[in-house]
């Protein structure tokens, strides 16, 4: 097993955590608050820790290379921006 290219998808994973993004905010702003800032804080991170999984796993690379997962990848996204939009617009 090669450990460079584990090492180098941690150091990926952990400077994109590490840097004060939308998600980052959002739980600042939740502990803050004290509003289930632990439960935000620990589902947070089981959300990177699945992505960043996937991504080490190859997924980007099987979606680009199957026309069927990159069509319902753009449709899902579509979707979700759609729904995320009009709920931000109400």
């Amino acid at each position: 097993m090669h450990l460079a290219p584990y090492l180098q998808g941690l150091g990926i994973g952990a400077s994109l955590i590490i840097a004060i993004g939308a998600q980052n905010a959002f739980v600042l702003t939740q502990s803050l608050r004290r509003n289930h800032h632990m439960a935000v804080a620990a589902l947070c991170a089981l959300i990177d820790v699945v992505l960043i999984t996937a991504g080490v796993a190859g997924v980007g690379t099987a979606v680009a290379a199957s026309p069927l997962l990159r069509q319902g990848a753009a449709v899902g996204g579509a979707v979700f921006l759609a729904w995320f939009g009009f709920g931000a617009l109400r």
